[in-house]
């Protein structure tokens, strides 16, 4: 940190800020289904869609996944540029999440499906938090919002392939 900048918390050392991203999404999972019987839950992505699990007690939402930017030009040589590319790469993962989701929800009984909303709302969290302790390391600068860019085109990626993991497993029975 420059001169004139306060100290930076003990909470945000490299340790920290560079989580195992299969431990936080685990523990996530975990306490996702130890947190299951809450009566409201809402989408944490503030989208809505018509799969919705109705119980007694409560309604809950598969989130899907809507990006508040305005989508930026791609281009390699400029930094703007670059965060379009990952930005256009966002979209892309989106809808492949959104679409993965819809899927899964509609593989699963109304039990597992709550499961897998909390789930799903929870990782959304995890993503956004891990994405802005990772583009932290560049607060202020121009490499930012590409840093937080670029995080979200991996963790999408990632999620991507957990859910085509989830989709199979049921498709097969196993």
């Amino acid at each position: 940190m420059g001169p004139g900048y306060p100290r930076e918390p003990p909470c945000h050392t490299r340790i920290v800020r560079r989580l195992n991203p299969r431990d936080a999404f685990t523990t996530g999972l975990l306490l996702c289904i130890s947190l299951f019987s809450f009566s409201n839950v809402t989408a944490a992505s503030g989208a809505t869609t018509p799969a919705v699990v109705r119980t007694a007690s409560s309604t809950l939402v598969l989130p899907v996944l809507k990006e508040k930017f305005t989508l930026l030009p791609c281009s390699k040589s400029t930094t703007i540029g670059l965060e379009g590319c990952a930005e256009h790469r966002i979209i892309a993962l989106d809808k492949r999440i959104n679409t993965l989701r819809h899927d899964v929800f509609h593989l699963l009984n109304r039990q597992t499906g709550r499961v897998f909303i909390l789930a799903e709302n929870d990782w959304f969290a995890y993503r956004q938090a891990m994405c802005a302790s990772e583009s932290d390391v560049n607060a202020g600068g121009s490499l930012e919002p590409v840093d937080f860019a670029q995080c979200l085109v991996r963790l999408d990626a990632q999620h991507v392939g957990e859910l085509t993991t989830v989709k199979s497993s049921y498709e097969s029975g196993g």
